[in-house]
């Protein structure tokens, strides 16, 4: 750590764009990784024209230990019992993924060919998890231990490069159905997890029949039926030929209100299986749930589970289950003081024997999509970390295999899977099948597609203008509700909050737009396109605070638009946000090749009304250097100064934390509320922290904020008394003994006058 000192840089080329913004191209630390390889087509894309299959596949020794060094001679992968030909293997890790292969299939005509598209880049990431609620089911207990269980594996057992999508069955959650790895926000999502247990029966119903016991007497069984019929004629008094119709017409209605309570479940893992699929690599999705019926199979009454198994083989998604119950000793109805409880002797023992099975027919369902999709199913632990843990662990290895069927059907049929190894002694979890293509329905497609097309050359331009814009919204909000970052247009996004009296909190947005998958046109010596920029700022409960569009048309010489392929552009917006927790969703759509990037923040602008210590952004000023507009730019400088102040010197943020290892970096913050001693001084330290996960790598001795900060202080012509600008605080870490991977920066400062603390943190990635 040094002091450091801040300079003014080069000028910036700017873009005209429609709207009033700013657009510059530039070159930066962040941006140092070479992009020339990502401009041709993915080298992993394959253009085939029979079913490329894709399996990840777990090993695993008597022990119940990963197995790790087995090579692809020793699988064996069968298709319908007939070995295949494994043209493609890959072993991968929680930090470094397999080699997933993308696929540009033909058209199933076999006449015309899909136009190959410019496969997105893999997102430097570790572990993609779901983390499944089924807040449907869960009792309002063990909703409350689920949360605690949640809270504690965010805090303690989560990767540091792990990203992170919190859903519930029942949609409550909202806007945190995002992969994020901003453990606050996952936090805050779980906090918000509250009981939507709709239970179709409760302990005072008279007779008292539970979704088990209705399947039951549904399917004839007699003993079941005559519980509700005894209980009925010894509380009510009914004849029996009164109490038979009676318990049959309630266990129709219950069976009912479960079989719709089970689909809305499975629809929703369903659904987010299949919304995975755009997502390349493997992904884990972790329900946890008190169980539910599925109607007596697998191929279901209520649900046909290999719809789910074949979404999750399409998409590279894994399920592993969880039983929040934990251990279940006893049936709560079995319990005499229950109000549920009735009868005695053959009727107590029939009772026992019904709850007790249950407790197994609403596991089948969990254990069925666990084991049919490669994962495992956790029962009978009442620690549901330990459960969590065990996902951890099940998943820090795995082995791809892909193979195109020796013979393609293609007939729409379930096709089941078999992966076996040779080396003896050794437990292989995969997929269990798929749904091989239907050609039929897809040349329905197709000739439902022409007939659209020939209707289209009838229509009037103003007609097809009006749909192309339709169709465009369509996509846009799409984009905007994506469960994961689409990257056809890759775009990232940083959101930072300053104090700048007199103009308060300034909150800035700052996006960088990589456009080498942009569709530019040429038009004389010019290379032109037009990007569409829409924002939209959430509160945390959801309701939308605002929201921006911006056009970019850029109109760029051979030498610009080298430059722009190269090195992307940057966009910068600033609001003014009252107080509060927020979440930006961001999308750019290239107009011309209908395709999109989206990207998310969650942020918070604090309230320094308060007067409470309070930190600002950490902001990563590039090479030393301060960014400011050319000449040539479409708008000015909110402030034109010749010495600018420190706050000027933070913008723009850098997005991506990239550093060589052995390079370094600078950073600077504000503390804002620092309270004064008798004397007018304040008196603030600061400790600069490292993490790696949840381990502390390194912690800095605590420096006085006041002296790291003073070279710059009294450069600064400062109009504003320095409590209300802030206290600057910039230094200079070196990462010499770094290794590559992913890291927090974490900064405490101490106000020792006000004997309080406050604290900011940021991840970063060492190359």
């Amino acid at each position: 750590m040094e002091n450091l000192r801040l300079g003014r840089h080069c000028t910036i080329v700017a873009l005209i764009a429609t709207f009033v913004v700013i657009a510059t191209l530039h070159a930066g630390v962040a941006h140092s990784q070479t992009k020339g390889s990502q401009k041709s087509q993915d080298p992993n894309t394959l253009r085939i024209e029979t079913e490329l299959v894709q399996i990840d596949v777990v090993v695993t020794d008597k022990q119940g230990k990963l197995v790790t060094d087995l090579k692809r001679e020793e699988f064996q992968l069968l298709e319908d019992g007939k070995q295949q030909t494994i043209s493609h293997f890959s072993i991968g890790t929680a930090t470094r993924p397999a080699n997933w292969l993308r696929t540009t299939p033909v058209a199933a005509n076999k006449t015309a060919s899909v136009a190959p598209a410019v496969a997105p880049p893999l997102a430097d990431t570790g572990r993609y998890l779901v983390l499944a609620v089924d807040d449907i089911h869960l009792k309002p207990g063990n909703l409350m231990l689920t949360k605690q269980t949640l809270t504690k594996f965010i805090d303690q057992q989560l990767g540091v490069s792990d990203q992170v999508a919190l859903v519930t069955t029942s949609g409550q959650v909202g806007l945190f159905q995002q992969f994020t790895d901003n453990r606050e926000a996952l936090r805050r999502a779980v906090n918000r997890l509250s009981v939507a247990t709709r239970s179709v029966t409760n302990n005072f119903d008279v007779p008292r029949i539970t979704p088990y016991q209705a399947e039951l007497i549904d399917n004839g069984d007699m003993d079941a039926l005559e519980l509700p019929v005894q209980e009925l004629m010894a509380k009510q008094n009914m004849d029996r030929r009164q109490a038979v119709s009676e318990s049959i017409a309630r266990a129709r209605a219950i069976l009912q209100e479960n079989r719709y309570l089970t689909m809305n479940t499975l629809s929703t893992i369903e659904n987010i299986v299949k919304d995975l699929r755009g997502l390349p690599g493997r992904k884990v999705l972790v329900l946890l749930s008190d169980g539910f019926l599925l109607g007596g199979q697998r191929e279901g009454v209520y649900f046909d589970l290999r719809r789910i198994t074949d979404a999750a083989t399409r998409a590279g998604v894994v399920i592993y289950s969880i039983d929040a119950r934990g251990l279940v000793a006893m049936p709560d109805s079995m319990d005499a003081s229950s109000p549920s409880f009735f009868g005695s002797g053959r009727l107590a023992g029939v009772r026992l024997s019904i709850e007790n099975s249950s407790i197994q027919a609403e596991r089948d369902g969990m254990y069925a999509l666990a084991e049919d999709t490669g994962g495992r199913a956790i029962f009978n632990n009442n620690d549901l970390n330990w459960g969590l843990q065990q996902v951890m662990n099940d998943t820090e290895s795995y082995y791809l295999l892909a193979f195109e069927p020796l013979v393609s059907y293609r007939d729409g049929r379930f096709r089941k899977l078999e992966v076996r190894v040779t080396r003896p002694g050794l437990k292989v979890r995969t997929r269990k099948g798929y749904f091989a293509p239907d050609d039929k329905a897809t040349e329905k497609a197709e000739r439902e597609l022409a007939k659209a097309a020939e209707k289209d050359k009838t229509k009037a331009p103003e007609q097809l203008a009006a749909e192309a814009k339709s169709a465009a919204n369509k996509q846009i909000v799409s984009g905007l509700a994506s469960l994961f970052q689409r990257r056809e247009v890759p775009i990232e996004t940083a959101v930072t909050f300053l104090n700048e009296p007199p103009r308060g909190v300034q909150t800035d947005i700052v996006a960088h737009i990589e456009t080498y998958t942009i569709r530019f046109k040429s038009s004389g010596d010019r290379q032109t396109a037009k990007l569409e920029l829409i924002g939209v700022v959430y509160r945390e409960n959801g309701k939308e605070e605002m929201n921006f569009l911006e056009t970019v048309n850029m109109n760029l010489k051979p030498s610009s638009h080298e430059t722009a392929l190269k090195n992307g552009i940057t966009y910068t917006k600033r609001l003014q946000l009252k107080p509060g927790y927020y979440q930006l969703r961001m999308v750019a759509r290239d107009d011309g090749g209908a395709q999109l990037g989206t990207a998310s923040n969650w942020f918070e602008v604090p309230d320094l009304d308060k007067r409470q210590l309070t930190l600002s952004s950490i902001f990563f000023p590039q090479s030393n250097q301060i960014e400011e507009q050319s000449p040539d730019s479409t708008r000015k400088p909110d402030v034109a100064k010749p010495n600018p102040e420190p706050q000027d010197m933070a913008r723009p943020a850098i997005v991506y934390r990239r550093f060589k290892s052995g390079s370094s970096f600078n950073f600077m913050v504000f503390a804002y509320n620092a309270k004064s001693n008798d004397k007018g001084a304040t008196d603030l330290a600061i400790q600069t922290q490292v993490y790696s996960g949840n381990q502390l790598i390194v912690a800095t001795p605590l420096k006085n904020f006041q002296n790291e900060a003073e070279p710059i202080v009294q450069q600064t012509a400062a109009s504003q008394p320095i409590s209300d600008a802030g206290r600057p605080y910039m230094a200079r870490f070196s990462l010499d003994k770094f290794q590559a991977g992913e890291y927090e920066l974490r900064l405490v400062v101490i106000d020792r006058n006000a004997k309080t603390s406050a604290k900011r943190s940021i991840n970063f990635t060492v190359e």
